[in-house]
């Protein structure tokens, strides 16, 4: 089959290629997917740049996590997948998976199905982004009739972060550029804030919970009250970790995703009742996925780029 490569550290252009390497068979609790879509994440463009692990997530020359395609064979005792199945996963995160290839093994817990609602595009590049917002909502205890402060609404997590979050009956303030606060509202922020204004970020009131999803940002002073949960999925220092809590925000949390198929299924139900979607940024084919990972390492892009391996699934 055929796969995308690494061949050791550096730019994408230089580092990667698409190889052939032996088609894998599915061992007892496990599935082999047919791809027809992959996605792509900061997360795979750094690791492929540094070529070794960050702490546990682990790095592999054969790279991908996110995927969505067709069930062609099923190991022993896997129940409730068959054959022809349209599935989706975040496989195997943080270990290694392989889904940047034509065919891949899935652990069948880690299975949901693609909603009819979606693309195969969109189901491949969702799983991670899916399921970090679903985690940080559920880390932050996020319910009905909260407010929400989503930093970086715009990204991969960010817009549906903001979904998830509205479909719990929270009330969503998001920031982004003022050319994606139209799409922030589309997504159900009912209030949005250039990221650059200092004074329409300070205005922000006191909110219940804040996902933080853009790289060594804190969230404004006003917004942090006592109790507020803040999550990040990137991390902060420690002088910004005792910042926040010098402002009475709850013990900050850093959450690392982990997959799970569950989760895809309620989230799934979500998309099929019309209260979650993936917004595409841009698609690329296999053979072009340097220029999909320059895309993701602009830092620019909206929503999810995704990595179309079959186009016929």
């Amino acid at each position: 089959m055929r796969s995308a490569k690494y061949s050791g550290p550096g730019a994408a252009s230089d580092v990667i290629s698409i190889v052939e390497v032996d088609t894998p068979k599915p061992g007892p609790g496990e599935v082999l997917v047919q791809v027809g879509a992959a996605g792509l994440n900061p997360v795979d463009v750094k690791i492929r740049a540094a070529a070794h692990d960050f702490g546990v997530i682990r790095y592999s020359d054969l790279p991908g996590w996110d995927v969505a395609g067709l069930i062609t064979e099923v190991g022993s005792d896997v129940t409730g997948w068959a054959p022809g199945d349209r599935v989706y996963a975040l496989a195997a995160f943080p270990a290694v998976a392989h889904t940047l290839a034509e065919y891949v093994i899935v652990a069948a817990a880690d299975l949901g199905p693609i909603p009819s609602t979606w693309s195969t595009a969109q189901a491949g590049a969702g799983p991670l982004a899916l399921l970090t917002a679903w985690q940080a909502l559920d880390a932050a205890g996020v319910r009905e009739g909260q407010r929400v402060l989503v930093l970086g609404g715009a990204g991969g997590v960010g817009h549906v972060a903001i979904q998830l979050a509205v479909a719990r009956g929270a009330e969503v303030v998001a920031t982004g550029s003022p050319a994606k606060h139209e799409l922030l509202r589309s997504w159900g922020a009912t209030d949005v804030v250039d990221y650059r204004d200092e004074d329409g970020l300070a205005a922000i009131a006191p909110v219940d919970a804040v996902i933080v999803t853009v790289d060594d940002t804190l969230p404004p002073r006003g917004a942090v009250r006592e109790g507020t949960s803040v999550i990040t999925i990137t991390g902060f220092s420690s002088s910004q970790t005792a910042q926040l809590t010098g402002w009475g925000a709850a013990p900050v949390q850093r959450i690392l995703v982990h997959a799970d198929g569950g989760e895809l299924a309620q989230i799934t139900e979500l998309a099929e009742a019309g209260r979650v979607d993936v917004h595409l940024d841009s698609s690329f084919s296999l053979d072009d996925l340097a220029a999909a990972q320059e895309r993701v390492e602009t830092g620019r892009s909206t929503g999810k780029v995704a990595v179309i391996v079959d186009p016929t699934i």
